[in-house]
């Protein structure tokens, strides 16, 4: 199985305020998937979670993963956009728990 990391990381939301995830490549986008998505289970998140799958079987580009990854994110309103994530990092916003992710990140 292939593990090729994103180019960017994709960050998202979790249940509890402030919280989100940080997927670093398509095993990590599937961990979210399978064990924090709150939505529903619509087409896209079923694309998302194909191809991320496919990308893991190495059928599919981690950067083609990650594109379906952010659009049932945006979709679904879970998607942290870059500027939030970077204005965390950089002190301008309240603080919350710290991303979690499972790549040690």
């Amino acid at each position: 199985m292939g593990q090729k990391d994103f180019m960017n990381p994709v960050f998202l939301r979790l249940s509890q305020p402030g919280a989100k995830f940080r997927a670093d490549n398509a095993a990590e986008a599937l961990t979210y998937l399978r064990r924090y998505w709150s939505g529903k289970r619509t087409r896209e998140y079923r694309r998302a979670y194909a191809i991320c799958q496919s990308a893991l079987d190495q059928l599919a580009s981690a950067e083609s993963a990650r594109g379906y990854v952010v659009a049932a994110a945006e979709q679904a309103g879970v998607l942290v956009r870059r500027a939030a994530v970077a204005a965390r990092a950089a002190g301008r916003s309240r603080n919350g728990p710290p991303a979690m992710g499972s790549g040690g990140s």
